[in-house]
């Protein structure tokens, strides 16, 4: 039978962007479903998505009680840092680990230590990617996870929409936190040579973070600055929908993920992916041939597979949106849902 109520958990919402939307995502198909569905932190910084609520909770009252005096079926933590205050105490509900992925040594640390400690508390472990199970079992050990990749609004993010954001042919796009881990200088340090053969080409990023004022300077000092635009950070979902449908190609050369939410968004908007050679990317290009892998941080091989993903960009754009319709957020929650279903009484 289906759970009657659950609780995503974060220590602080929101959390991390990729974090965030899969739980606002689940969240708003769950509560559509029937399953009353509210978010739970220590921290919130703004509001949960409409007719989802906002519980409070408190570190030291979870540290001594645990989740027994939440009143949900399920309790679907999405940080394991977060356990060592809720399953302190011996759980008597479902607890659901989601794991997005580790991004530092000291998220690898903490997952590491928190498996040690509450493993046999945890119900059932989702991994959003098999590059993600490979990633647990690397850190971890084996802990039999279930995949269930993340998602994409389809009928939100898709094919045939304006593109006011269009300023160069071909138009890239890479969307991201701006950590050092994304490697997003590389992609602008391909540029100039990607002018030689494109001089109209143009590559916008989206994002903030760390990096935006080193990635500034690198800018000026390749004489970009007609060339790369750093849009910054993009909250307007319409917004960000459009510069997914005014790029003609997604790039990403980041060198650690575990089932990046924004090429699945790229792709619903009908777009190839062109995408650095790690095991999260090898698997959404093998699982969609929706677009390319570059193998290094050359910049003659990452000229040559944008020129290969864009002269082939119509055939690569309906495999990309075959594979979005394929992972949309209805799907996913379904999946999950049979998961909920399997420790139900």
């Amino acid at each position: 039978m289906n759970p009657k109520s659950v609780l995503m958990i974060v220590a602080r919402y929101p959390a991390t962007h990729g974090h965030t939307t899969v739980i606002d995502n689940l969240c708003i198909c769950l509560n559509k479903m029937g399953i009353r569905t509210d978010v739970g932190a220590f921290e919130f910084d703004r509001d949960p998505p409409s007719n989802t609520g906002k519980i409070l909770l408190n570190k030291k009252k979870s540290f001594f009680a645990g989740v027994n005096n939440l009143d949900y079926d399920i309790i679907h933590i999405h940080q394991p840092r977060v356990n060592y205050y809720l399953l302190s105490v011996k759980p008597a509900k479902t607890i659901i680990l989601h794991y997005h992925g580790a991004s530092t040594i000291i998220h690898e640390i903490n997952f590491k230590l928190s498996m040690m400690l509450h493993k046999k508390r945890i119900s059932k472990i989702i991994a959003v990617s098999n590059a993600a199970v490979s990633q647990i079992k690397r850190i971890a050990g084996d802990l039999d996870p279930e995949v269930v990749y993340n998602g994409v609004d389809i009928n939100f993010f898709k094919p045939g929409l304006s593109h006011p954001y269009q300023k160069g042919v071909p138009q890239l796009l890479f969307v991201s936190a701006l950590r050092k881990y994304k490697n997003t200088q590389t992609i602008i340090k391909a540029m100039p040579l990607l002018l030689k053969k494109y001089p109209k080409a143009h590559l916008q990023i989206v994002g903030d973070g760390e990096e935006f004022q080193n990635l500034s300077k690198l800018i000026e000092q390749k004489g970009l600055r007609e060339s790369v635009e750093l849009i910054g950070n993009i909250s307007d979902q319409k917004e960000l929908c459009l510069r997914y449908s005014s790029c003609d190609l997604y790039l990403s050369a980041s060198k650690i993920e575990a089932c990046p939410v924004p090429p699945f968004e790229a792709m619903a908007c009908g777009k190839p992916v062109v995408l650095y050679d790690i095991e999260a990317h090898r698997e959404i290009i093998n699982s969609s041939s929706a677009g390319i892998i570059f193998h290094s941080e050359d910049e003659v091989e990452i000229c040559n597979k944008i020129s290969e993903a864009y002269e082939n960009r119509v055939q690569l754009g309906k495999m990309a949106r075959k594979f979005a319709e394929e992972h949309d957020w209805s799907i996913t929650c379904n999946k999950i849902v049979n998961i909920y279903k399997k420790f139900m009484k």
